[in-house]
């Protein structure tokens, strides 16, 4: 089952598509659509996006720590959402690691400018929902 979904950046005003896939780890996306709306904070670690603690409560489930470009995954070890929109400070060369092994829930569905226009804008502790 695939499921649009919107994750809006109210501290400047931008609204990102997600695909929810529940191929990959099926429970894990369940959690966060019985979860929605999900009103967190997001911070930058590289160009990771991961929110605060939500109240998705999953354990690992197929879970993986190299992922894809613009992956869409759950981190259970920090209990937080996380957006890949390219390497984090632990990637290697050609691979986008995760700290820790994350279930993959889906995928940002990119506009032309998406990686830089969202990047470029995001402080720590910006305000998002995902709805």
């Amino acid at each position: 089952m695939k499921k649009l979904i919107k994750l809006v950046f109210l501290d400047i005003s931008r609204e990102v598509s997600i695909e929810l896939d529940d191929s990959h780890s099926p429970n894990t996306v369940q959690s966060i659509l019985q979860n929605l709306p999900i009103e967190v904070n997001i911070n930058r670690w590289g160009d990771e996006l991961y929110t605060e603690k939500t109240h998705v409560v999953e354990k690992e489930e197929n879970a993986k720590r190299q992922v894809k470009l613009f992956d869409v995954a759950y981190w259970p070890e920090g209990n937080a959402l996380c957006l890949f929109y390219g390497p984090t400070p632990i990637s290697e060369e050609g691979k986008i690691l995760a700290y820790s092994p994350v279930n993959i829930v889906g995928r940002i569905i990119p506009d032309n400018d998406e990686k830089e226009s969202v990047l470029k804008r995001i402080k720590n502790s910006t305000k998002v929902v995902f709805k």
